[in-house]
């Protein structure tokens, strides 16, 4: 009876270091599933991989050219910018910190899905926690955007 008491005990406490914020600012446009990802599969990068692409996504790791335009006159005005061959855009930043009683990576992440053409976020997904509850977490914000 002690170890079960002392197991929840245990349980509780190191679930308080877990957390998950998802923060929603637009909708998805469903017809144009295609994402630039970070290059490698290592870590939560290639399990939301995976995610993406059981949900039908089609991915490239490589954004566009880089473009430089100007006008020439009075003022030379020039101006470089980035281009992507994809609607959208997934960052992700994080580092394993332990291990969780699952034996999965307890992760410290920071996760953002871009749209390529306003250039705003469309969700940003913060915590701590086990690598899969954070997976778990992308899965359904990126079905609750999509439109």
């Amino acid at each position: 009876m002690k170890v079960i008491v002392l197991f929840a005990a245990i349980t509780v406490m190191l679930s308080g270091c877990i957390s998950h914020n998802v923060q929603r600012y637009a909708e998805i446009d469903a017809t144009q599933k295609t994402v630039t990802v970070p290059p490698g599969s290592k870590g939560l990068k290639g399990e939301l991989k995976k995610v993406l692409l059981e949900m039908g996504w089609r991915l490239s790791v490589d954004r566009g050219p880089s473009v430089v335009e100007g006008d020439f006159g009075e003022t030379t005005k020039l101006e470089s910018y980035d281009t992507f061959n994809t609607r959208y855009r997934l960052h992700v930043a994080s580092s394993r910190v332990d291990f969780c009683f699952n034996f999965q990576p307890l992760v410290v992440y920071d996760i953002s899905f871009i749209d390529n053409k306003t250039g705003g976020e469309v969700f940003t997904i913060e915590g701590r926690g086990c690598e899969g509850g954070a997976v778990d977490k992308f899965g359904e914000a990126l079905s609750s955007v999509a439109r």
